[in-house]
C-alpha cells in the first residue's frame, strides 16, 4: 500500500500567523491523507522583511499546538535557533513529535533578500532522514531545489521521497510560465538521477508586490509529472506514492554508483 500524501497549497496571509494556523488546522483535519505538505514558510507568509522580528516566537508556537492535531505534517516557520539567530524553517511533525529542517542556500539576489534576514543551515548537521509508515523521506526548502547537493545527499541518506515545500513567486509571463517549466525541469532531474519522488508545495496568492503561481505537483522517480494542482489558486490534492516506482528506477540506472573523487574535487575548489 503506498503513502498518501497531501499537498496543501494555501494563500497565507502575510504576518497573520494566527489565521495561517486556523487554516493549517482545518486542512489537517479534514485531510484523509497520511501526510500533509504545506508550503514553504506557510505559517507567516514569505515576504515578511523586518516583520520576520515581531512573528517569529508566534510561529513557533503554532507549530507546537500543531503537534497536538497532526500525524505527519511539514509546515512552514520562522524558527530562533539561538537568542538573535533565526532560520527559514520546516517543522517536521510526526506523531506529535517535532524537529526542524533548515533551508541551506539563501536567495539574495533580484527580488530575494533572505540573507538579511536568515542564518543558513549547515548540511554536516543539519541533513535529517524520516520515515513514516515504511516510506524514508528528506525535506529542502525551494532554493535547495535549485542545487544539486541537498537532494543527492538526502538520497544517498536513504531517502525516498522528497518534500519540497516552497515560496516560487512569478518572475516573467509570456505565453507559457516559464518558472512553472522551469521546476518541472527540475523535478524530473532530481527525481530522475536519485530515484526518487519529488513532491513540490508551493505557495499561492499575492504578498505584498510577489505573486506566488502555485502550480504544486508531484514527480514520480521516473520523471513523470502524476498530479498537479491548479495555477493561481488555492488547491488540495492528494497523491499516493509507492516504493515500487523508487525500485523501478534503481534496478535500471547507475543511482548505486557515486564516485567520491567528484566530492572531493569540488571540495578544493
Amino acid at each position: 500500500m503506498g503513502l498518501r500524501v497531501e499537498l496543501a497549497q494555501i494563500r497565507p496571509k502575510l504576518g497573520d500567523v494566527t489565521h495561517n494556523f486556523q487554516k493549517h488546522i482545518e486542512i489537517i483535519n479534514t485531510s484523509s491523507a497520511d501526510c500533509v505538505v504545506f508550503p514553504e514558510l506557510s505559517l507567516t507568509g514569505y515576504v515578511l522583511r523586518d516583520l520576520v522580528f515581531e512573528i517569529y516566537k508566534e510561529s513557533e508556537k503554532a507549530v507546537n499546538k500543531l503537534s497536538e492535531h497532526s500525524k505527519c505534517v511539514i509546515a512552514g516557520l520562522v524558527k530562533e535557533v539561538r537568542p538573535g539567530i533565526l532560520r527559514n524553517s520546516a517543522a517536521v511533525i510526526i506523531e506529535g513529535k517535532i524537529d526542524y529542517i533548515y533551508k541551506f542556500y539563501l536567495p539574495t539576489y533580484g527580488l530575494f533578500e533572505e540573507r538579511r534576514y536568515f542564518q543558513p543551515g549547515d548540511p554536516r548537521t543539519d541533513l535529517r532522514i524520516y520515515e513514516y509508515k515504511g516510506y524514508k523521506f528528506g525535506v529542502t526548502i525551494c532554493e535547495d531545489a535549485w542545487h544539486y547537493e541537498p537532494i543527492e545527499a538526502l538520497a544517498l541518506m536513504g531517502a525516498e521521497v522528497i518534500m519540497i515545500p516552497a515560496a516560487s513567486p512569478m518572475r516573467r509571463l509570456s505565453s507559457t510560465l516559464a518558472i512553472k517549466e522551469q521546476w518541472e525541469a527540475l523535478l524530473k532531474a532530481h527525481s530522475i538521477i536519485n530515484g526518487v519522488w519529488s513532491v513540490f508545495v508551493n505557495t499561492v496568492g499575492s504578498q505584498e508586490e510577489e505573486f506566488f503561481w502555485g502550480g504544486s505537483m508531484v514527480v514520480s522517480p521516473l520523471g513523470e509529472i502524476i498530479s498537479t494542482a491548479k495555477l493561481f489558486e488555492e488547491d488540495r490534492i492528494i497523491t499516493e506514492i509507492n516504493l515500487n516506482e523508487v525500485r523501478k528506477n534503481r534496478f535500471f540506472s547507475s543511482f548505486r554508483d557515486h564516485l567520491q573523487g567528484f566530492h572531493e574535487v569540488l571540495h578544493k575548489l
